[in-house]
């Protein structure tokens, strides 16, 4: 014998679909509340960090030009005797004694380059030469032409007169114009800081050799 199937009216099947509608929502909600509790707080935007500043880079140090190597030394030389050698090129004078280099000393030469052949060519005569005589010069005066007269000082203290035949007037001497060193500038002599013609003043002697080359 078969049951007979209950039939539901429609008021109530619309009311299990209402009450199915609101179990679905109220669930869904209540999923939203416990996901948006759980999360985890975003902090208040405060302000930015402070990154540490770069150390400043000490500024670069000017490179020295390289001083310019001596020549040669000559095989004719004397173990311990002083000599000099003038380089005109590098503009240097080179103190050795025997074949050591003892002291290096910056110089103006003659304004002209090569080898002097006139009286009055400005030209700094090269060959192997010898000290002559060593003159005080702290009273001498020279005109350079340029409407200021006779300028004292102009020789520094000393002269170191240099044997040079052929050609008379030529020296080593001092200047009253420091900035004039390590230029084509003179009458054919070679000019020093005063205070290098100090030194090498106590170390010259009458006869000593002084080369002088381009």
């Amino acid at each position: 014998m078969f049951s007979k199937r209950r039939e539901f009216s429609p008021w109530m099947k619309g009311a299990a679909a209402a009450l199915v509608l609101f179990l679905l929502l109220f669930s869904g909600y209540k999923g939203y509340q416990i996901y948006r509790d759980r999360r985890v707080p975003v902090p208040e935007p405060g302000p930015a960090p402070q990154l540490p500043l770069p150390e400043p880079r000490p500024e670069p140090v000017p490179m020295r030009p390289s001083e310019p190597l001596p020549p040669p030394v000559p095989e004719d030389v004397r173990a311990k005797d002083l000599w000099l050698h003038v380089v005109k090129s590098s503009y240097r004078m080179y103190l050795y004694r025997g074949k050591n280099l003892e002291g290096t000393f910056p110089i103006a030469v003659g304004s002209n380059g090569g080898q002097k052949q006139r009286v009055g060519d400005s030209r700094t005569p090269t060959g192997t030469f010898t000290v002559q005589q060593i003159q005080n010069a702290r009273s001498w005066t020279y005109d350079f032409g340029d409407g200021k007269g006779p300028t004292p000082g102009a020789y520094g203290p000393w002269f170191i007169r240099l044997k040079t035949p052929g050609w008379t007037g030529i020296g080593i001497h001092g200047t009253h114009a420091p900035e004039s060193i390590g230029t084509m500038i003179t009458q054919g002599c070679v000019r020093m800081y005063n205070d290098d013609l100090e030194k090498i003043k106590r170390l010259v002697y009458p006869g000593m050799k002084v080369i002088i080359s381009e």
